[in-house]
């Protein structure tokens, strides 16, 4: 069985435009001060590198990410590769999509993001989680609509994935985030697995 890492180490992801940079705060180190031991903060927005989006995030009464069901992060899944900076078709996503598929992740290179049609299909063909390589989903000029089609009916978002060496096909992802209550999204340490 093959493992792929599809996470982006949280402290050099790229940043969504206007979001804080993460930090790593060093408490005490071995051998300062007579310490004999490790310890740190961390501070970092809850959309930093690989995170999950909660449907709370767009929705006001919709699932915080503590309580997003985890069926939606561990199970088969399907990655498939769009044109880089594109702005992904309906039509594409027919034609490539196969039937069946319930977690879908999208292979771009990044910069590539879904159309409000392309949306709208994804939620009629039942599909319960989607994953990108992208910074987000939508573009940037358009992050609501696309957000609330997907979080208004329950469908688990997961952004800034590392899909770079991964092939188009058929995987098990697990990818759940953190538990965190009340939280609008969290990290996760996103994998796939091949057989």
């Amino acid at each position: 069985m093959k493992i792929y890492d599809i996470s982006r180490e949280l402290l050099s992801a790229p940043l969504y435009p206007g979001t804080e940079e993460p930090q790593l705060i060093p408490l005490t180190r071995i051998g300062e001060n007579g310490s004999s031991y490790n310890l740190s903060d961390l501070a970092f927005g809850a959309h930093v590198a690989t995170h999950c989006d909660a449907c709370f995030h767009f929705v006001a009464d919709g699932d915080d990410i503590a309580h997003m069901p985890l069926e939606h992060y561990v199970g088969p899944c399907y990655v498939m590769e769009v044109p880089e900076k594109s702005l992904i078709s309906d039509s594409y996503v027919r034609e490539h999509l196969p039937e069946g598929v319930t977690r879908l992740l999208i292979k771009s290179g990044g910069e590539s993001y879904l159309s409000n049609e392309a949306a709208d299909y994804i939620h009629a063909r039942g599909i319960i989680t989607v994953g990108t390589d992208s910074w987000s989903v939508s573009p940037l000029d358009n992050e609501s609509r696309i957000h609330r089609v997907f979080l208004g009916n329950g469908i688990a978002i997961i952004e800034q994935l590392d899909l770079s060496g991964v092939p188009a096909g058929f995987y098990t992802l697990c990818a759940a985030p953190v538990k965190i209550a009340g939280a609008d999204g969290a990290p996760c340490r996103a994998l796939l697995f091949a057989d």
